[in-house]
């Protein structure tokens, strides 16, 4: 009798395992991010899983590969110049997204070489450098 106790604890004891095993797991999500104006893929934007800190970028072409774990189920499409968008892949395996473009600009940026400041905290010599000084035209060198 103690021998089939001890069987039946066995059994309990793997299927538990077995369970928690599957639970664990990673899934792969493949796919591809292109530009909703002309179709074409996007390099560089960074694909992450939400709620964790796994990360990819997208290659030349806008492909990506991201090993998630099986407990994530949307994914973040970010990038510089498009809006984030994010992407439910609950029972998917592949995911093509396509990102808009977002029109935004910057106001005055001060650049220093060892840090931020403010313009009015600034003390010494300041260049202001707007749009209409990249518009100049080539150089002839």
């Amino acid at each position: 009798m103690p021998l089939k106790n001890l069987l039946k604890a066995a059994c309990l004891f793997m299927l538990l395992f077995a369970t928690h095993v599957s639970y664990s797991q990673n899934k792969v999500i493949t796919g591809k991010v292109t530009d909703a104006r002309d179709g074409s893929g996007v390099t560089g934007v960074s694909v992450s899983a939400k709620g964790t800190r796994v990360a990819v970028q997208t290659t030349t072409d806008g492909a990506f590969s991201i090993s998630i774990p099986s407990s994530a189920t949307t994914l973040v499409f970010s990038s510089v110049g498009f809006g984030t968008q994010e992407m439910s892949v609950q029972g998917k395996i592949s995911v093509d997204v396509a990102l808009a473009v977002t029109n935004t600009t910057l106001g005055e940026v001060v650049v220093t070489g060892y840090g931020s400041v403010r313009r009015k905290d600034l003390t010494g010599a300041v260049a202001t450098i707007g749009a209409k000084d990249f518009v100049k035209g080539p150089i002839a060198s």
